[in-house]
């Protein structure tokens, strides 16, 4: 024992001395910052950081610019690279027995020695990496997994499978992290706050905790048992350096006494910055200070020091070798110098080098002597050039090159025929033409993409069978099959469904075959069905659907469209499965289209872009069609939806921009002609059209990324060109102009119309994964820049990560019938994982990811593509309960213009002091008109099918007071609904709405219109209230309202005795004595008569005669057919 305390003694004093400063000049590692090109970046050029390398003769330092160097002992460079896209500065830098590892703030870089990269990844690929700060190796993984934190509490610390390149675990530590460093069996973290925490890795747990400094700490090692720390305390509101380092022995978990940095000397008196225990004798370390000077101070024995001083203004670093016989010094003007130990005289900075390969890097460094001119031995690549983001002042005009043969134009000349003999009746035909088109009336050449095919037979579709196939239904025992047995077949889960006759949610349509999810489906029966498959696509976005479900909070009444998609996204959020309708939302849409019709100051052409996108007939004859979705319609209405959205929101109560900014693509459109009088326009577009795409330049772009994809279409649809003639608006010349669009912004969702050919389709089919999962984007030189993988992008803008969030697809069955089907990627956070969907109307299946991105099927078209932002899509839904909801609306009035207040009123408004809570008991009745009678067809075996169903329309709605009081029974909401469109039947003997009630210009009544009294029976839906009434499932369904079972008390349901449904009339006159409805119907007197049999309901079940009370009405009614006698005339 005697004989190893005086060896280690010996050597730890031998250590300590014979250290000399190398006086010769000190090598500057930001050399490579002084180019001529980074003068006027406006950015910090310094080295951040330095360290040794433990298996080669090297040190190795990190700059502001993402760049890592090595030096060899001479400090000559041996390699540097660029480690960290974007910019950002290396925080710190780990030797690898493999390589070098650095972080920046939101990324982690391997490279070998040479400086080829092994591993890269940023932010993009593992979320935790924010704001990092530092790394360490874990213990026990044999520099296999390392540790990164830094200042993102919600994280923690990161650890990382350096042989797998991926997140391997979080440990959950909520502080903010600024060192770590670790020993065979502990983790030691160092907190911004100044305080150390020891984990256990293996158990994620912090087993012990010191306070060791007041304000922050500033250096840390770990070696062995022992623990060092330096840092600051804050002294007359600064931070001043500990004049002292902290010591722990981590075999008893005890604070050993401090040691004083040159206590009772003039050196030293700034205190404390760096820390360092000696590689090979862990009893000795070396503590300096940012002013110059440093101790080496023996820890058995800390009266035995030896102190030097570095000759400089300020220190930023120091690194001590791995053979400790070379301490580095990274001077405050970026220098770096060395002092050595004087039995040193090689300079070797480790024991056992390894031999250095060739360096993979080009010489940056800038010369002495400029260049000559004539040196024809330079080479040119080696000049470094900028990025240029703006056009320069050399380049050349357009207006210089206008000249034909120069650019490609349009030269408005006939083409020649390519090959083969022109034949002469073809001329003759064409000469014809020339002559019966004029300015007027031109001839207009045959759209074959909008029409098809010219002079072919469509195939024979027998109308009879078709409309038996769709009414009649399926086979539902394999309805939820989505596989293919062969290329050319269409599974079942694609048929077209059969029509559900306006009555989803009631025992004559069995929706349980067609789905078992927890998300629901949207009925067909409804006008423009096909906008359901692009209502399903949004959504499943989680920006959009809280921006729109959370509009709700609000009473934007002027904002139809993005109310009721806020209610249908509710509703169906809600519903859990259960089938929804998009009835309202299909109003909205009719009524935007009439006001555009009737409105001056639309411009005719976007009127009729607007309606050709929002009025398909669906009359009998539209299922004789070849195409019952015409080509383009899903587009042109994807872009109207959204540009309404956006318009729309801007006028909320709030004036929100949410969409704006998630979907805006903000365009820039310049034009070049020959009287230069067009300026340059910037527009905001929802979506990006994928149309006409250029061939030859797909062809590069594939070759770019390695395979075919849709990459390269996104790349030509974000920056393009076209032709076309046009007239100056200013000096009236006709000429041709080149018009480019140009992309400036990467938004967080990409909505892609694509709009492709027949020829471009057969491409895309043949390719096995052109709709890619997921791909990296950047805005590069004023360019959108897409590829597969974020190692492929090379610049300093902000690398966005896309994943496929779903598309819409067209489906073409051997009757040449189209439908569209919409494929989701749902994030599950319970499983942390993503799954397909697939939404065919109200059929909904869970399919497999290689089944969703499969294109090779010739009756699947994609029509509709959304990708999201990675960190975007895994975000939750909110739903509106998670806000503050307005409820002023069921406390006043909110008449439509151009009712008068004097109309009659018979209810009574509620008030603050009768609020309704969860469990209220209200009343409600509505009533209805007819738009559209019911169309059906008998065959000849006497079977009746409905072809059309009836269309209604909700025209009155009463809710009265059910809860005991003195208002018992009142009314608090009597509400005629406006209806400006035709009415075919009022059906005033069941509704009571007379002609001209519902009129704005005739009606007497208090008129509201549809969203105000939807809203207030959402509202009530939404505190819980019961309703209680007579046949709710129809008032419901035509509210187009999902309630809750359990907030619903329908005395229809409970006075049921098989099928037979008892009427209210007759169960008033049998349980109550009274005698309702004997003129027209009134929805006060039914709501009221309904909750007075629901306390009739109640009362014969608590004294358990309910059963008998039950079976003598139906007996008396089968005796009666009923039926009410008829009261005698007086």
């Amino acid at each position: 024992m005697k004989t190893t305390a005086i060896r280690e003694f010996l050597n730890g004093e031998c250590i300590m001395n014979n250290w000399q400063h190398l006086f010769n000049n000190p090598v500057d590692l930001s050399e490579h910052l002084k180019k001529p090109y980074f003068r006027f970046d406006n950015r910090d050029k310094e080295v951040t950081t330095i360290s040794f390398d433990e298996k080669a003769n090297l040190v190795w330092s990190g700059d502001s610019y993402g760049c890592i160097s090595s030096y060899d002992p001479n400090f000559q460079l041996y390699t540097r690279y660029r480690g960290h896209i974007g910019g950002s500065s290396v925080k710190d830098i780990l030797s690898h027995r493999d390589g070098i590892l650095s972080i920046s703030e939101d990324s982690l870089h391997f490279a070998n020695r040479r400086g080829v990269t092994k591993l890269n990844l940023t932010s993009i690929d593992i979320a935790a990496f924010s704001e990092l700060n530092t790394m360490c190796y874990a213990p026990h993984s044999l520099q296999n997994n390392i540790y990164c934190g830094g200042d993102n509490t919600n994280w923690g610390i990161a650890s990382i499978d350096l042989n797998k390149g991926c997140l391997d675990s979080l440990l959950n530590y909520s502080s903010k992290v600024k060192l770590l460093c670790s020993n065979n069996k502990i983790l030691s973290v160092g907190r911004q706050t100044g305080s150390v925490d020891l984990i256990d890795p293996t158990s994620n747990r912090t087993i012990k905790s010191f306070n060791a400094h007041s304000a922050s700490i500033s250096g840390m090692d770990l070696r062995d048992n022992t623990l060092v720390t330096v840092g600051k305390s804050k002294r007359f509101y600064n931070l001043y350096a500990d004049p002292f380092v902290n010591v722990y022995d981590l075999r008893t978990m005890r604070q050993l006494p401090p040691v004083s940095f040159s206590k009772g000397t003039t050196m030293g008196s700034g205190g404390a910055d760096f820390v360092q225990l000696h590689p090979l004798l862990p009893t000795v370390m070396i503590v300096g200070s940012s002013s110059g000077s440093f101790d080496f101070i023996d820890l058995s024995n800390p009266t035995l020091r030896t102190q030097y001083v570095h000759p400089c203004q300020s220190i930023k670093e120091f690194s001590l070798s791995p053979n400790g016989d070379v301490l580095g010094i990274l001077e405050a003007d970026n220098h770096l110098d060395t002092w050595r130990r004087s039995s040193n005289n090689m300079g070797m900075f480790t024991n056992t080098p390894e031999m250095l390969a060739y360096p993979d890097y080009f010489n940056d460094v800038t010369t002495d002597s400029p260049i000559s001119i004539d040196d024809e031995t330079y080479p040119l690549s080696s000049v470094g050039m900028p990025y240029y983001l703006d056009k320069l002042l050399s380049a050349w005009p357009h207006v210089v090159f206008k000249s034909e043969g120069t650019i490609p134009q349009l030269s408005g000349k006939p083409h020649l025929p390519s090959s083969g003999k022109l034949k002469g009746n073809t001329a003759l035909i064409s000469s014809q033409n020339e002559k019966l088109s004029t300015q007027e009336f031109p001839l207009l050449r045959y759209d074959r993409t909008k029409y098809g095919m010219r002079n072919t037979i469509p195939d024979y579709v027998c109308l009879r069978d078709l409309r038996k196939q769709i009414t009649a239904g399926l086979e539902t025992s394999d309805i939820q099959v989505y596989a293919a047995t062969n290329k050319y077949e269409v599974p079942p889960a694609y048929s077209r469904l059969p029509l559900t006759t306006g009555r989803f949610g009631t025992d004559n349509f069995d929706f349980t075959p067609f789905n078992n999810t927890e998300y629901s489906g949207l009925d067909p029966d409804v006008d423009n069905h096909y906008t359901n498959a692009i209502i399903q696509l949004y959504r499943f976005i989680p920006e959009m659907f809280n921006f729109v479900v959370g509009c709700l909070k609000d009473e934007n009444f002027e904002t139809a469209l993005l109310t009721d998609l806020g209610y249908l996204f509710d509703m169906m959020d809600r519903s859990n499965g259960k089938i929804c309708s998009s009835t309202n939302f299909q109003a909205s849409l009719k009524s935007l289209t009439d006001k555009m019709y009737l409105d001056n100051n639309v411009p005719q052409e976007h009127l009729e872009e607007y309606l050709e996108s929002l009025c398909i007939g669906e009359s009998i004859e539209g299922f004789s069609s070849s195409e019952s979705i015409k080509r383009n319609m899903p587009q042109k209405f994807n872009r109207f939806l959204l540009s309404q959205l956006i318009k729309e929101e801007a006028q909320t109560v709030n004036h929100n921009i949410t969409l704006n900014q998630c979907f805006g693509l903000e365009t820039e459109i310049r034009t070049h002609s020959g009287c230069d009088h067009y300026d340059t326009a910037v527009k905001l577009l929802p979506s990006l059209s994928i149309a006409g795409i250029n061939k030859t330049l797909i062809k590069q772009l594939n070759k770019k990324n390695n395979g075919q994809n849709i990459l390269p279409y996104i790349e030509y649809a974000m920056k393009n060109s076209i032709q076309k003639n046009n007239i100056c608006p200013i000096c009236g010349k006709n000429d041709i102009i080149t018009q480019e669009n140009t992309v400036k912004n990467l938004p967080s969702v990409l909505s892609l119309e694509l709009s492709l050919l027949d020829t471009e389709l057969s491409n895309i089919r043949s390719s096995k994964n052109w709709l890619i999962n997921e791909f990296y984007g950047s805005i590069i030189k004023n360019k959108a820049i897409l590829r597969p993988t974020a190692s492929e992008l090379k610049g300093t803008g902000h690398i966005f990560k896309y994943e496929l969030n779903g598309y819409v697809a067209k489906i073409t069955d051997n009757n040449n019938e189209t439908r569209l089907v919409t494929y989701v990627r749902k994030y599950d956070s319970r499983e942390n994982n993503f799954k397909w969907l697939m939404f065919n109307d109200y059929l909904v299946v869970e399919i497999s990811e290689e089944e969703a991105l499969k294109m090779s099927y010739p009756w699947k078209t994609p029509e509709i593509i959304i990708y999201c932002d990675a960190e975007e899509l895994r975000k939750p839904f909110f739903s509106v309960d998670t806000y503050s909801i307005n409820y002023d609306i069921l406390y006043r009035d909110y008449f439509a213009n151009g009712i008068r207040d004097s109309a009659r009123s018979e209810y009574k408004l509620l008030t603050h002091d009768e609020a309704p809570k969860s469990g209220s008991l209200v009343a409600i009745d509505a009533e209805f008109v007819s738009l559209q009678s019911e169309l059906c067809e008998i065959d000849h075996q006497g079977v009746r099918s409905v072809i059309r169903p009836k269309r209604t329309a909700l025209a009155r709605i009463s809710i009265i007071r059910g809860e005991e009081g003195d208002l018992y029974g009142i009314p608090f909401v009597d509400d005629y609904v406006v209806n400006t469109n035709h009415i075919e039947d009022y059906l005033t003997r069941y509704s009571g709405i007379l002609p001209g009630d519902l009129d704005p210009e005739k009606s007497t009544k208090r008129l509201v219109r549809r969203n105000v009294v939807y809203r207030k029976v959402w509202l009530l839906m939404q505190l819980g209230c019961i309703f209680v009434g007579h046949g709710l499932n129809n008032d419901f369904k035509h509210i187009n309202i999902n309630v809750p079972r359990n907030q619903i008390r329908d005395t229809a349901i409970y006075f049921l005795q098989g099928k037979r449904y008892l009427s209210l009339r007759y169960l008033a006159y049998v349980l109550l004595g009274m005698n309702i409805q004997e003129g027209n119907h009134d929805s006060i007197e039914d709501a009221h008569t309904a909750l007075i049999l629901y306390k009739k309901y109640l009362d014969l079940k608590r004294k358990a005669v309910f059963e008998k009370v039950l079976n003598s009405v139906y007996e008396e009614g089968r005796a009666h057919n009923f039926k009410v006698p008829e009261t005698p005339k007086t």
